[in-house]
């Protein structure tokens, strides 16, 4: 059996949220993993918090990530983020995503909501809207 690369996981929660035309015309700006480019005010940001593989029988079972997604939108109300957290929720929460290379989905759901205003540390005035979720995704590879 070969190893599967963790990273195609991640690649696959990015692609399915990218893909997505109706989530792209409420954050077009993109989806990133981690951090977005300077100067974008409507995203999405995929952070990985934990992964763990899980053994069995002397091999792999299933390896389980959770992931913190979450739309940031430059606003003063939260609105705008909360519509792109219930998109995201549509496409993550029990729901396939794009195929994944070298392993097979088991679950996708969401464990926990997330919902915060950051306000700018110089500028009290500016404002990030966060809305998305805690997203457990369980793999089992091929």
């Amino acid at each position: 059996m070969s190893v599967a690369n963790a990273a195609a996981v991640d690649n696959a929660v990015i692609a399915t949220l990218a893909g997505d035309a109706a989530l792209r015309a409420l954050v077009p700006d993109g989806v990133y993993r981690d951090l977005a480019p300077a100067g974008k005010r409507r995203f999405v940001i995929v952070q990985q918090q934990t992964h763990e593989d899980v053994e069995g029988f002397g091999a792999p079972l299933y390896e389980a990530f959770q992931y913190r997604i979450t739309a940031r939108i430059l606003e003063v109300t939260g609105g705008d983020a909360d519509a792109v957290a219930a998109r995201i929720h549509e496409l993550l929460h029990d729901a396939p995503l794009v195929p994944i290379a070298g392993y097979v989905l088991m679950s996708c759901l969401r464990i926990d909501r997330v919902r915060l205003t950051e306000v700018d540390a110089v500028d009290r005035d500016i404002r990030w809207q966060h809305a998305g979720g805690d997203y457990e995704v369980f793999v089992s590879p091929t």
